[in-house]
């Protein structure tokens, strides 16, 4: 599964933000992409996420996908990675310790 959230945290750091999208919409605390691209980059490399920032993520990850079908159909599958990226990266914070 690690490899998978690498492989898709690759695609979105090279994919550009889709046109009809603003940076502030993308910025938008309903969707905090730079959370969760920054967990998940975290988790890839093997750092442990508290368990405030697990639960933040879970929450993150389960809500990620609500919101898609109110955007520009365009923009929908870079929204729809980092849910995927929110999904994967959660599940593998799951099984690691948290710091202490």
């Amino acid at each position: 599964m690690r490899e998978e959230l690498e492989a898709v945290l690759s695609a979105h750091r090279v994919t550009p933000l889709p046109d009809g999208v603003d940076r502030a919409s993308a910025c938008d605390p309903e969707l905090p992409s730079a959370e969760i691209v920054g967990w998940a980059t975290l988790v890839a490399a093997g750092v442990p996420l508290s368990a405030t920032e697990q639960d933040r993520l879970a929450d993150t990850a389960a809500n990620a996908f609500a919101l898609i079908a109110l955007l520009p159909v365009g923009a929908r599958p870079y929204f729809a990675r980092l849910g995927l990226i929110a999904t994967l990266a959660s599940a593998l914070a799951v099984g690691a310790p948290a710091p202490r």
